[in-house]
């Protein structure tokens, strides 16, 4: 009877040990959170201090990392102000460039122009004349050019003059054209007075009508 009875509490002992161990599975715990959970004090310290120098390590590559992404960005930086700078020098060689080649286009315009009127002075065998509204009228520069060409001279262009204040005919001359200028001024009447060029023509004459003509 006694032998039952210890037979019967040592199966009763082996069923408590398996439920026990059953039951640390059973919560959701993995076999190394087991583990950990059963390390000595000492084997927890140890293995906090190996994290924590591999923390170190890692932190220490990504500031490597950090650093060269940063020395990259200040490389493209460099070259982008670089590139930055040349296309600003190119733009001002290029603009300047186009402002010589504009000055060179008028100043060949200017010497066609310039020949045009020497080509048509020898081949007629006449001074070339600009006819010019002077009192902001363009009728009465079509009525002096209509009055020269009947006196038979040469009129090459009739536009406004730069002022529209002037109060009587005005014949400007060139240099080599002030006997010409007069008798044309004289020709044209008492309200008509004649003046030397102060300025740099193509034309031998201009006629500037005034207010009165």
């Amino acid at each position: 009877m006694l032998r039952a009875y210890l037979i019967i509490l040592i199966l009763h002992l082996g069923l408590i040990f398996q439920g026990c161990a059953s039951l640390e599975y059973l919560d959701g715990s993995t076999e190394e959170e087991i583990k950990k959970f059963n390390m000595t004090k000492d084997e927890m310290w140890n293995e906090m201090q190996r994290l924590k120098i591999e923390n170190a390590k890692l932190q220490e590559q990504i500031n490597i990392l950090r650093e060269e992404d940063q020395r990259i960005r200040d490389e493209d930086e460099i070259k982008m102000a670089s590139m930055r700078d040349q296309n600003g020098s190119f733009n001002e060689q290029i603009n300047s460039l186009k402002e010589e080649n504009q000055r060179l286009s008028d100043e060949n315009q200017g010497l066609r122009k310039e020949l045009t009127m020497l080509q048509l002075r020898y081949e007629r065998g006449k001074s070339i004349i600009k006819v010019l509204s002077g009192d902001g009228d363009l009728n009465s520069a079509m009525k002096m050019e209509k009055k020269l060409r009947n006196m038979d001279y040469n009129i090459i262009l009739i536009d406004y003059a730069p002022r529209s204040n002037f109060l009587r005919n005005t014949v400007f001359f060139a240099r080599k054209f002030q006997k010409e200028g007069k008798q044309l001024a004289f020709s044209l009447g008492d309200n008509t007075i004649a003046k030397p060029l102060s300025w740099y023509s193509i034309f031998d004459l201009i006629v500037v009508t005034g207010k009165n003509p």
